[in-house]
This record gives structure tokens, sequence and C-alpha cells, in this order.
């Protein structure tokens, strides 16, 4: 961002304007209305529409329609994990992955939200014979799993409501109150909605700045030869998760001092 104000001999207009927009949608998780961005970058709409539409035609842009925002898809993720730095980061989840599956003898996956829409990035099989997995870059409706509403509960009050406001009434009140219980809890448990006999063990994973940007989820099997109960299972998937967040630049703000309340 800091170069954007730098003057070259060689400029290309449309590659500007491009790189404009991706870098500020970057710094915006929450996407920006058509409008806003033309203010944000000082731009007229008509030099804004046409490369928004380019971009949003080969993937790097998506539109919220329940919002009409527009913000950063996973295509930069998906092609920086060509880079070596960045799959270094990647690589830093699976070991993490490996070890939970191992410990606990469930398979487990972490997803993250693309628009309405979850992304399974990464996960490890049971080393138990027999198993549920979820399979690795598969896509489902967001809200109709564990690890949406975890991310989604985290999300701002607008981004919540915006989901809300475009789903049936009864599924709406559901998934509100599951938000809020997520919240106070920090995690949910709770039996899956699509596959009987699983209960979603699922807890948040945060980045450096606080925000939730993925979940870690066991889908818990109970088996015989599986002798770690779902409460101790749950226990590992947050050790897990802390692990994760820490990785990814996230630090505990430490409790508040008992003192400083009393001065």
């Amino acid at each position: 961002m800091a170069e954007r104000g730098k003057k070259s001999d060689y400029q290309v207009p449309a590659v500007d304007k491009a790189l404009d927009i991706i870098e500020t949608l970057a710094d915006l998780p929450d996407g920006i209305a058509m409008s806003e961005l033309t203010k944000t970058l000082g731009r007229s709409m008509g030099e804004i529409y046409r490369t928004m539409i380019a971009l949003e035609r080969r993937g790097f842009v998506a539109k919220d329609d329940a919002t009409d925002r527009y913000y950063l898809s996973l295509r930069l993720f998906e092609l920086a994990h060509r880079h070596p730095p960045v799959s270094r980061l990647v690589r830093i989840a699976q070991p993490i992955l490996e070890e939970l599956a191992l410990t606990t003898k469930q398979s487990c996956h972490l997803g993250v939200a693309e628009g309405d829409r979850l992304l399974i990035l990464a996960g490890e099989m049971s080393p138990l014979p027999m198993s549920y997995a979820v399979k690795v870059g598969a896509t489902f409706p967001l809200l109709e799993t564990s690890s949406g509403v975890v991310i989604l509960a985290f999300a701002p009050p607008a981004q919540i409501a915006a989901r809300l406001a475009g789903l049936a009434p009864d599924f709406a009140r559901t998934i509100e109150a599951r938000c809020a219980v997520v919240r106070e809890c920090g995690q949910e448990v709770i039996e899956s909605q699509v596959v009987y006999g699983v209960t979603n063990l699922s807890l948040p994973v945060r980045d450096h700045r606080g925000r939730v940007v993925a979940a870690l989820t066991i889908p818990y099997l109970e088996q015989l030869t599986a002798n770690m109960d779902r409460a101790q299972a749950t226990a590992h998937v947050a050790a897990a998760a802390e692990r994760l967040s820490q990785a990814l630049g996230h630090r505990q703000q430490p409790a508040p001092d008992p003192k400083d309340a009393s001065k």
C-alpha cells in the first residue's frame, strides 16, 4: 500500500486499478459496497466497475448477494499455495491435525468460509480402521456445518444479521440461538445435522488480529476402540485450535488485574 503513491516511468492504469482494489479488499474482511469502494479509492464508478467485473469473472473477487458487498475470494490463497513461504504456513497446520487425530483417534478437519460456503482446507484421518472424515477440498453450505456456525458466531453483528435475513424464519432463529451459545461457550458441541451418530466438536481459529478465520472440527464418532470421551476430545480440539491460532500470530489478551478495577 505504501508503494501506491510512487510514480514510475511505466504505468498500466488497468493493472493499477485492479491492484488498488485487491489491496483495499485485503484490509476489509467484511467486504465493501461498490459505491464505498469508489470513494475509498477516489475513482469514479466507471473506472472501478469494469475492473471489478473482470476480477469477479476471474474469481479473485466475490459478491455477497445478501449485502451487495464485494470481498476477496480464496483465489489468491490458492495461488499463494504455490509460493514456498505460504506453503510453509499451510504445513504448520498439518502436524497439529495429525497429532489431534492420533491422540483422540478421531478424524479432524479445518474449514474456512467463502461466501455462503464452507471450504475444507486441511484434514487428517483417524488411525482406526473405521472412521468418518470430511474430504479436503470439499465445500458445503456454510450454515449446514458446525464449522460455519462457529465462524459466523464471531462475525460482526451486521454480517450476522445479513446472513440471518436470507434464511427461513425458523432456521434463522435456530442459527441465531446456536451462534449465541458458541459466543458464550467458545465452542459448539452438537449432533451433526446431516450425519446420524456423529457429534461435531468445533472451535474457532483466530489470526494475529484476533479475528476468527477458520474452525477446527472433530466429527466425533463413538466407537469401542476410541476410548476418549467427547469432553476429553473437545479439550484436545481446543488445545489444537489454540496452537494453530498462535501459529497465525494470535496472542490471548491477559486477564485484567483485579487490583486495577479497584483503582
